[in-house]
């Protein structure tokens, strides 16, 4: 009988250590560990939210993309109305109208950016973390450090800004593709 228990108890800390790299909180118990920003808001939660930085410091003027996927658990549409980096970049660029995040469902979760950080106001390297404070029309606002992650592994599948015309994740599932909306910046503090 020692026997049966002692297997079972170290079959029971194989498991317990391959299972390891899951996050326990009860949104996240099926998703894998990520390496960006996490928060949950009144029925909103923020998803593994970074940005993509470079391999060598980003000069003054540097545009970088932020890759995030946001859960709607509410039964109405929410809105990323405002992103705000305090005056590390000159703006941020979201679709016209915020980022319409729809009730019961998801934007971003794919290698499409929601939102760009344009006009780094100083050198930037990968490695660290920007404060960020995400603003929704419903869900309120937050201040999350978002880490800055280096262009490699699987981020080098990873799509830029595409151009003036920011194209937002599908809300419905990661198999479609909208058209690309106007774009609006989101206010900057600096008023720049």
């Amino acid at each position: 009988m020692r026997r049966i228990l002692a297997a079972l108890c170290i079959a029971g800390a194989a498991v317990t250590a391959a299972c390891g790299d899951l996050k326990s909180d009860y949104y996240t118990q099926t998703m894998p560990q990520n390496d960006g920003a996490n928060v949950n808001l009144p029925g909103l939660l923020l998803r593994n939210a970074f940005i993509l930085g470079s391999q060598q410091p980003a000069p003054p003027g540097t545009d970088m993309p932020i890759y995030m996927m946001l859960l709607n658990e509410s039964g109405r549409t929410d809105r990323l109305v405002s992103v705000d980096t305090g005056g590390l970049f000159r703006e941020a660029r979201l679709p016209a109208g915020g980022l319409e995040i729809p009730g019961g469902r998801y934007v971003g979760g794919t290698a499409l950016p929601q939102v760009l950080l344009a006009g780094l106001t100083r050198p930037l390297g990968s490695g660290g973390t920007i404060p960020i404070t995400f603003r929704f029309q419903n869900a309120g606002s937050v201040r999350v450090d978002v880490p800055v992650l280096p262009p490699g592994a699987w981020r080098s599948t990873y799509s830029p800004w595409p151009g003036a015309s920011p194209s937002p994740s599908p809300a419905v599932s990661p198999a479609t593709s909208p058209s690309p909306p106007p774009v609006s910046p989101s206010p900057s503090p600096t008023g720049g």
